[in-house]
């Protein structure tokens, strides 16, 4: 790789993922007849498009599906080299023979089916070993692997996926008998955070605010966070008893609430917070699919300083926010 990338810091999305590595060594060891070892794993931040222009080699890329709860994808990415040697010890070829192909990028149709056949194994140790580690169920669902390279990239993958915020675990894959290669494991940024509702940041990044989303739609919330995460730290939650903790946790400069949720409704929500002192100053905009004047005045009077309407328009949602957020500050500062 010619430039670092972005150095995340530690996070529960990747003591997950290295939790799984004893189980993936070991079944992979099963299923090559070789010693295999994981080590020395980080977790960056790029994108598809900047880390594979970025690489001297091509790569061989398996996609995951990721269903149930959590929606979005994942991808097992290997170095020709490292799928051509995988993919020949499932054939039980030779260990001589597996160098010379992997020295010379030998991947025939063979080939490319046994290492299509070993990312499903792994795809599956994945599912095994994250199900119970998640808070809400996963299913991983292998579709698809492409040959990619600098060239073929923007035909290959789609554009949204290429240019896309991503996590990528990467972790020295050890096969004895063989060159050290590399085993990356990539997902996109916002269904990794989703996780464990979390947010990842790099060391040094700036955000212009916190904002707390409070939905009981977790498409909703996924929307929100597509929307807003580039420019704001952005923690939500389906569940909304949880509110008045996290608001006392962390520093919110805004809550985004729908005003139609299951147990607590936006608008109690919303006087509740307002009654407790230690968050009665953080502005709230209310939101909703449709919409009444009632409902409107409901939660002007509750403490609410704006209203918007679903589905939301980023341009208007981010003016809205940068407003409420500017004008609290100024109040809370002014003498």
């Amino acid at each position: 790789m010619e430039k670092p990338l972005n150095k995340k810091t530690s996070s529960k999305l990747e003591e997950t993922l290295v939790s799984t590595f004893p189980r993936i060594c070991t079944d992979c060891g099963k299923l090559t007849n070789k010693q295999f070892f994981l080590t020395n794993p980080a977790l960056q931040s790029t994108t598809l498009d900047t880390f594979i222009k970025q690489s001297r080699t091509s790569y061989v890329m398996a996609k995951l599906a990721i269903e149930e709860f959590y929606e979005g994808e994942m991808y097992l990415i290997f170095a020709i080299k490292e799928a051509i040697t995988v993919g020949s010890l499932l054939l039980m070829l030779e260990d001589a023979a597996i160098r010379d192909n992997a020295s010379k990028g030998l991947f025939d149709s063979d080939c490319a089916d046994a290492f299509k056949e070993f990312t499903n194994q792994v795809c599956g140790m994945l599912d095994n070993e994250l199900r119970p580690k998640l808070p809400k169920p996963i299913h991983l669902k292998l579709t698809n692997t492409v040959h990619i390279n600098k060239e073929n990239a923007n035909t290959a993958l789609r554009e949204e996926v290429l240019n896309e915020e991503c996590l990528i675990l990467m972790a020295t894959m050890r096969i004895l008998g063989f060159d050290d290669g590399q085993f990356i494991l990539s997902v996109s940024k916002l269904v990794g955070e989703e996780f464990f509702c979390e947010v990842i940041e790099e060391n040094n990044r700036q955000f212009k605010g916190t904002i707390l989303a409070i939905d009981d739609s977790n498409t909703d919330l996924r929307i929100i966070r597509k929307l807003l995460s580039s420019e704001y730290k952005v923690l939500v939650t389906d569940n909304p008893n949880s509110a008045l903790s996290l608001l006392q946790k962390d520093h919110i400069d805004l809550v985004l609430m729908d005003i139609y949720m299951s147990g607590v409704d936006g608008i109690t929500l919303c006087e509740r917070i307002k009654r407790n002192a230690m968050s009665n100053t953080i502005p709230i905009i209310m939101c909703s699919s449709s919409p009444t004047q009632e409902n409107v005045i409901k939660a002007i009077r509750a403490g609410a300083v704006d209203f918007l309407v679903k589905p939301f328009a980023r341009q208007k949602l981010i003016e809205k926010i940068n407003k409420h957020i500017v004008n609290n500050n100024i109040l809370l500062n002014s003498p």
